[in-house]
């Protein structure tokens, strides 16, 4: 399923699904966007959880989202525990 890049950010980046819903994902800390990633531009989004036992034990949340350029296959990966503070 193909997203489109709606904006870019220094913290994060800005998709909209298919269905027009926005997301946003966060980078981490001196990440940054590619230079290919363009507003508008199609990415596909794979996402690779963590174990749910590693995360109920407590351990540091090690899942991953994957942002695949479509046009030139240029990989962005963020990690989920750049995000843990919108579940708390």
């Amino acid at each position: 399923m193909a997203y489109k890049i709606d904006w870019v950010g220094t913290v994060a980046i800005g998709l909209e699904t298919p269905g027009g819903k926005p997301i946003t994902l966060s980078l981490e800390e001196d990440q940054h966007v590619p230079p290919e990633f363009k507003v508008g531009d199609a990415v596909e989004v794979s996402n690779h959880p963590d174990h749910p036992a590693n995360l109920a034990m407590g351990f540091e949340n090690g899942g991953y989202y994957e942002i695949i350029h479509v046009d030139t296959g240029t990989v962005l990966r963020t990690r989920h525990r750049a995000d843990m503070y919108k579940t708390k």
